[in-house]
């Protein structure tokens, strides 16, 4: 009976603690960081997710396949397997604060490393994808990019900062400021 009433009393203490215990810290990329650091960049629609456990059965890995309509940076053969820890397998579900999650049909810009598995991960977790959608109120394409359960870690500064919103910006612009940085960036 004391390990039940121990296990509630720790339960309820978590559920009391500021969202900021419950996040992430990474490396703050500003979008310069984010196109020099990336081996890829690349405009796609993901078309397929699968979670698995890794070979150890220690981690649930997803696989999402993202079929490219635009390389902006790096070669593919037109499809690229993204792997992201956390997922769910026969009822189990593992997250990791701050890392991406992908939906069959959604449109992304992604800023991708290689990952340790046969694939390409997101650089600096949800740092590296930025959601294409449409504003519901201009009708213009537009990128978000959300960083919940991200704290950004300044080396400069040595703060951390959390975004408290998702940022928006047009996509034509953020596509134009994503091709001059890769321009810039080939010719040093």
């Amino acid at each position: 009976m004391k390990k039940h009433n121990c296990l509630i009393f720790l339960l309820s203490i978590a559920f009391l603690l500021p969202h900021q215990y419950f996040s992430t810290t990474v490396e703050k990329f500003s979008l310069e960081d984010l196109v020099h650091k990336s081996s890829k960049i690349v405009v796609g629609r993901c078309v397929s997710t699968e979670s698995r456990w890794n070979g150890k059965n220690t981690l649930i890995l997803t696989t999402s396949t993202v079929e490219i309509s635009d390389q902006i940076k790096g070669e593919t053969d037109g499809m690229i397997r993204v792997v992201t820890v956390g997922g769910t397998v026969n009822g189990i579900t593992q997250t990791v604060s701050g890392m991406p999650q992908f939906e069959p049909g959604e449109e992304v810009i992604l800023f991708l490393e290689p990952s340790k598995n046969t694939g390409w991960q997101p650089l600096g977790l949800a740092q590296g994808k930025l959601r294409i959608t449409k504003n519901r109120i201009t009708g213009e394409m537009e990128v978000v990019h959300s960083l919940s359960g991200l704290q950004l870690y300044d080396p400069s500064t040595q703060t951390t900062s959390a975004q408290e919103s998702p940022a928006r910006a047009p996509l034509r612009l953020m596509m134009e400021r994503i091709r001059r940085l890769v321009r810039s960036d080939s010719r040093q």
